[in-house]
């Protein structure tokens, strides 16, 4: 096990600076989950620990060993590729075990690291089979024993549930996440969805357009969001927001309607009022607080219901243990909770203050 640190770490592919300055202390032991959207520079910065890529500037420490310039061998990580990366040739013991052979360890000692490998990934049936006589997930299995033989300092793990279908990605997700506990080994996991950077991490990164908006724990990044892009990104479905302009001690986010700001956050035009499809209620009859709206669709689930509606040409998605009744052109009312409402100012960050509601 060991710790991560970056510090000010770029990267720049001639004129096009990728990474543009990402510091991140990593501890023992954790699960770190890197997540934004496609180009953010996300695997760039993993492929920039495991030595895979060169870094321009700043730098990259394994227990506060600098590594900047130490070959990919050397740096005791074991790295799992998205595409798992399996020699065809080989059988599911030889994948495995093929860096303790390169290692020169003994027949004997491969067999028993490579089963004491598999068994809790349920391999064992598979230990003669090749990579073609397995199934998405069980080739998946094998790339993440194959990195769990090695006994590395670090787990690096680029979009390893991305080939998957959706019901096989809950499930391997939470045997990775079991797994990693068993194991205690610090690890770095990068992904595009933030669902299972929610559901698996210690701790998150969000990255856009190669630097960092916010780290935090999942729950703090929900609750708690930065500024508009991560209270967009991180939670789905996405949070509504609406814009207007703060006066007087209101943010009015529609002609005939506004709401109260926070105490002690100063007005202006532009801020932005957040609010999670579950904080806001639906009534069929108009009420004090609430405002009109109409409904273009809906999908009940059965548990809940995500219903989909408009008003003044924005739409708004609210979620609901409720029954609703509504069909697509319906008039309803949706009443803010502001207890749970997130205010932004102008420039996007989070507007500090206690909400009134």
């Amino acid at each position: 096990m060991a710790t991560v640190t970056l510090r000010d770490v770029t990267k720049s592919f001639g004129a096009v600076d990728v990474i543009k300055g990402v510091s991140v202390d990593i501890a023992d032991g954790e699960f770190v989950i890197l997540v934004g959207p496609s180009g953010c520079g996300k695997s760039t910065l993993l492929r920039m620990i495991a030595g895979l890529e060169e870094v321009t500037s700043g730098d990259v420490a394994i227990e506060n060993r600098r590594i900047n310039h130490v070959p990919p061998k050397d740096r005791d990580i074991a790295m799992v590729f998205q595409n798992y990366a399996l020699y065809p040739h080989m059988t599911v013991a030889e994948n495995m075990g093929f860096a303790l052979r390169l290692a020169k360890v003994s027949r004997a000692e491969i067999r028993r690291q490579v089963e004491a490998a598999a068994e809790p990934l349920g391999l064992m049936p598979y230990l003669e089979r090749y990579p073609k006589e397995l199934s998405g997930g069980q080739r998946q299995r094998v790339a993440t024993g194959r990195a769990i033989v090695r006994n590395p300092k670090v787990f690096l793990f680029d979009e390893p549930l991305s080939n998957l279908d959706a019901a096989l990605r809950v499930k391997m997700r939470s045997e990775i996440r079991d797994l990693q506990q068993r194991l205690g080994v610090t690890s770095i996991y990068v992904t595009h969805d933030q669902i299972e950077a929610m559901t698996m991490a210690d701790k998150i990164v969000v990255l856009r357009d190669g630097l960092v908006e916010q780290i935090g724990a999942p729950l703090e990044l929900y609750d708690r969001p930065a500024n508009t892009f991560v209270a967009t990104f991180i939670g789905s479905p996405a949070m509504n927001m609406f814009k207007g302009d703060g006066a007087k001690g209101q943010l009015r986010i529609f002609d005939d309607f506004a709401v109260p700001l926070p105490a002690g956050v100063a007005g202006e035009a532009g801020m932005t009022l957040g609010l999670r499809p579950d904080a806001l209620t639906v009534s069929d009859t108009q009420r004090a607080g609430a405002f009109a709206a109409r409904v273009t669709s809906l999908e009940a689930t059965g548990s809940e219901t995500m219903l989909f509606v408009e008003r003044s040409g924005k739409p708004i998605t609210i979620v609901t243990k409720e029954r609703i009744g509504a069909t697509s052109g319906d008039a309803i009312w949706l009443t803010p909770d502001l207890a749970h409402g997130h205010f932004f100012g102008a420039d996007g960050l989070r507007a500090e203050g206690e909400a009134r509601t």
